[in-house]
């Protein structure tokens, strides 16, 4: 009973318990008082009187180890301990109160007055043992709080030194203060319940910890440079951003919620939550879809999401291209949002409304949804690609001009890396926008926001070393800046590159690549009698050049750090060394012809030849081929672990060149999936709809079969088996899949039909053990379709692609071969998800039959031995 009061009623707030080991002492304690009061058999060997004397003894034990800790604490003051005595006292009162009132119920456990005494009594004792706990909780955490007054004090105490003696000395002592208190902080992390704020103390800490170099380099250069207004907002924002870190600190252990808390940045973006609630909300029966409500309200979300679209088509580094194919699959996906709503309404008033046109409609939605999705992607892959590409030259080249004591060229220098800055804040959060990666947005938009802060602090440090460029305390001051700067962009890196996908990253970066070297290429082109353009266009080359390498190098850092999250196998081994080729070889003879050709490109001080030029731009095509090259192997020994149904490129269906006009038609030795591919536009749309009804019926079966354990199952994996061939042969319609020639989908639907038998075979088993005819009746007429649909595939396996042409185009037929194709791998996968679905149930009913007089007898013995051991409550 004192569970179930618990559970409906509680008797005290369980939200005021912090740390775990407190609340598994009152999970404890609960259970022990539980078992005097609840009304369940006593365990072999126990009495009542024995849970009586034990909760006693537990009780005793609980005080004398409560006195010890109030004995023990000296760091607690005087009030704090009297508090903890008289929360003791009440724990001694309660338990002997809980003993008195538990032995006069174990002697008449039929009263009710008796019962209701013993429970009341219990739950004041888990009280008195909660107030206690938790306030011996409470003096950790003041124990604690005061530690990091005591820091703030020393800080208040180093932000008012006058000498470099005087901030010396504050900052020891400081720095002990700060790793006493970082002791008990990582103990009290570890306890705490709640992920929110653990997360935030983390967080809070780990920027305590980071500030603490800054606050002594910041202190030391204005104590020795008081004179410029530099040194004194660095030191302003370093005292800052520890002292907000100690702030959010206490507020933390406290119980509140801190200011600018880091778990309050984890919000998915706009435009990913956007598309979820949109692709949610198109899916309803067709009974429930009303013209004048949901209309409006998926119209709306759909213009949310366009909106947000565009705002990233018409960005800065959104190519021409990418902007063009986002804008058409707006309109796509608007066009099937209308059509899925014609749908619905067509259905309206219909008593038995058709479902398979309504799902188809959904899943058009649906793939057109996910042909946008990847364009946004692949946009902010590209911001990504280019604002990261190298994220430490604007901060060298502004320390260079300060070290060289130039105000101008570092004012200038100065500007270029806020603006650096500013674009990858700006591409952080933007990546923030389809993403829904909590954890991995709250770390990017928290290191976004402390960058924001951060990078006008970097050009302060830069001017004071530039005014003072002998000064030890300024140059120390910017490498402490420095230092901070970049481990804030390799955090943002990290987690950019975490939360994007390779195939995405490796796609763009190939385009990018392409781009560069083409820009390079017009370099070249662009060489004349004037010294001056070529020394202009030999900056593009070498420009381009530079790009190139910083993008291949990208690529090998983001690729060996998603293979070092992977488990050692032959795949991550045949990804790495594609890498290390690419490192180690191709770069690297790269960057040295580039080097030769920019220096000739340099040096050239007349127009060259159309053949000179021919030449230089086939040597900076080869050049450039060999970072492409190696880097499309880095992509394809990826995808040898890509399963089939992941589109990688950017169309559904891959452009291949015509082999060769000459050949009209092809036999079936040749490969017949490359004209697949060449079928019209129209007819593909038509075998697209009939794949979307195929993945329906594919679904339904994955679900089935998720009942049942594969390991020694033979008739699930024969099932599984079966949907694996006809998802291969549906791919073959649509030129993909393993499956390349006639006679290898011919071969596919023989296989089936050996393994439909095998799987009749073993079904007809658990049939013919049935007891009830009308499962038995059922699961035989699933397999007799089962066989017929075998020979009607079979029968539809000779797939002709014929190629014919027509004028100057070429046509290829073979469409309805293809419809059919697919319409009976439904059909035959509908008929197994039947068959596994009655062989389930059969074979249910037969265990059922087996063992229910096991059951019933087993049943029986247990309830009279409950009746003979409880010797408190009568069950009959």
């Amino acid at each position: 009973m004192v569970r179930s009061s618990h559970q409906q009623q509680p008797f005290f707030n369980f939200d005021q318990i912090k740390s775990k080991t407190v609340m598994d002492l009152i999970t404890k304690l609960i259970n022990e008082v539980t078992n005097i009061t609840e009304t369940y058999p006593l365990e072999k060997g126990e009495t009542a009187e024995g849970l009586v004397q034990a909760e006693d003894s537990a009780v005793a034990r609980f005080l004398a180890m409560g006195e010890q800790a109030i004995a023990s604490c000296p760091v607690a003051n005087e009030a704090a301990r009297q508090k903890l005595r008289e929360a003791l006292a009440d724990v001694k009162d309660s338990g002997q109160a809980m003993v008195h009132y538990a032995r006069e119920f174990i002697r008449d456990s039929t009263s009710s007055q008796r019962r209701a005494a013993a429970v009341q009594a219990g739950r004041k004792l888990l009280h008195d043992v909660a107030k206690f706990l938790i306030a011996a909780d409470s003096v950790d955490v003041a124990i604690l709080v005061e530690g990091l007054d005591r820091v703030k004090h020393e800080l208040n105490r180093l932000r008012k030194a006058e000498s470099k003696m005087e901030v010396e000395e504050i900052c020891q002592v400081l720095n002990t203060q700060i790793e006493e208190v970082d002791v008990t902080i990582r103990k009290r992390i570890s306890e705490l319940i709640d992920n929110q704020q653990r997360d935030d103390l983390l967080a809070a800490r780990g920027t305590l910890r980071s500030s603490l170099p800054l606050v002594y380099a910041t202190t030391k250069a204005f104590v020795r440079h008081p004179e410029n207004d530099e040194s004194r907002q660095n030191r302003e924002y370093a005292h800052v951003q520890m002292l907000d870190a100690l702030n959010a600190m206490q507020a933390i252990l406290r119980g509140e919620q801190p200011r600018n808390a880091y778990s309050s940045y984890g919000q998915i973006g706009n435009l990913a939550a956007d598309f979820e609630k949109f692709q949610t909300a198109i899916e309803m029966n067709p009974k429930d879809y009303r013209k004048q409500k949901h209309r409006p309200e998926l119209e709306g979300i759909l213009e949310q999401i366009v909106s947000g679209s565009a705002s990233i088509a018409d960005a800065e580094s959104t190519r021409a291209s990418r902007k063009q194919r986002i804008v058409a699959e707006c309109n796509n996906v608007r066009q099937a949002l209308q059509d899925l709503l014609e749908e619905y309404e067509r259905n309206l008033g219909r008593h038995d409304p058709d479902n398979q046109d309504v799902a188809l409609g959904i899943s058009e939605v649906h793939r057109k949804s996910r042909d946008l999705k990847r364009h946004l992607r692949r946009a902010i892959v590209d911001h990504i690609s280019d604002a990261f590409l190298d994220t430490t030259t604007p901060l060298l080249m502004l320390i260079e001009a300060a070290k060289k004591g130039d105000p101008t060229d570092t004012r200038n220098k100065g500007r270029i890396f806020l603006e650096h800055a500013k674009k990858l804040i700006d591409v952080a959060h933007l990546a923030c926008e389809m993403s829904t990666d909590v954890d991995g947005i709250r770390v990017i938009r928290h290191t976004a926001e402390q960058l924001e802060q951060l990078a006008p602090e970097v050009v302060h440090a830069a001017m004071l070393l530039c005014l003072r460029p002998e000064s030890g305390e300024a140059q120390r001051n910017m490498e402490e800046f420095k230092k901070l700067w970049l481990d804030k962009i390799k955090l943002l890196t990290t987690a950019i590159d975490s939360m994007t996908t390779l195939d995405d990253f490796l796609a763009v970066s190939e385009a990018h690549i392409i781009e560069d070297c083409k820009e390079g290429m017009a370099a070249i082109k662009a060489v004349s009698q004037n010294v001056h353009e070529n020394k202009e266009n030999g900056v593009k080359l070498d420009c381009s050049s530079g790009a190139i390498r910083g993008r291949a190098l990208r690529v090998c850092d983001v690729v060996n750090a998603e293979m070092d999250y992977m488990a050692a196998s032959p795949y991550t081994e045949r990804v790495k060394q594609a890498v290390l080729r690419l490192k180690d070889q191709k770069i690297e003879e790269f960057a040295n012809r580039a080097e030769n050709l920019v220096d000739r490109h340099a040096k050239r001080e007349m127009e060259w030849t159309e053949e000179e030029r021919e030449r230089e731009i086939d040597e900076f095509i080869e050049a450039c081929s060999l970072v492409h090259d190696a880097v499309k192997e880095i992509r394809n020994a990826l995808l040898v672990n890509r399963n089939m149904d992941d589109v990688d490129s950017d169309n559904e269906y891959e452009d291949e060149q015509m082999a060769g006009q000459e050949e009209i038609h092809r036999s079936d030795i040749e490969n017949q999936q490359r004209l697949m591919r060449r079928l019209p536009e129209e007819d593909k749309k038509k075998i697209q709809q009939q794949i979307e009804i195929f993945k329906l019926t594919q679904t339904k079966f994955e679900r089935e079969v998720a009942k049942w354990d594969e390991t020694g199952n033979d008739l699930i994996v024969l099932a599984k088996h079966m949907c694996m061939i006809m998802m291969n042969m549906t791919d073959f319609t649509r030129g993909r899949g393993p499956l390349k020639t006639t006679m290898d989908v011919i071969k596919a639907a023989q296989e089936i039909s050996e393994a439909g038998a095998r799987l009749n075979s073993l079904a007809r088993q658990i049939g013919e053990e049935s007891v009830d005819s009308a499962t038995k009746d059922d699961l035989f007429a699933y397999l007799s379709q089962i066989i017929l649909y075998c020979q009607q595939l079979n029968i539809c396996s000779k797939v002709k692609a014929d190629v014919t042409q027509v004028g100057s185009e070429l046509v290829v037929s073979g469409l309805d071969s293809a419809m059919s194709l697919i319409q009976t791998a439904r059909n035959l996968l509908g008929a197994v998800v039947q068959t596994v679905k009655a062989a389930y149930i059969a074979s249910t009913k037969v265990w059922f039959s087996l063992n229910l007089s096991n059951l019933l007898t087993s049943f029986k013995r247990t309830r009279m031995k409950i009746r003979k051991s409880n010797n408190l409550i009568d069950y009959s």
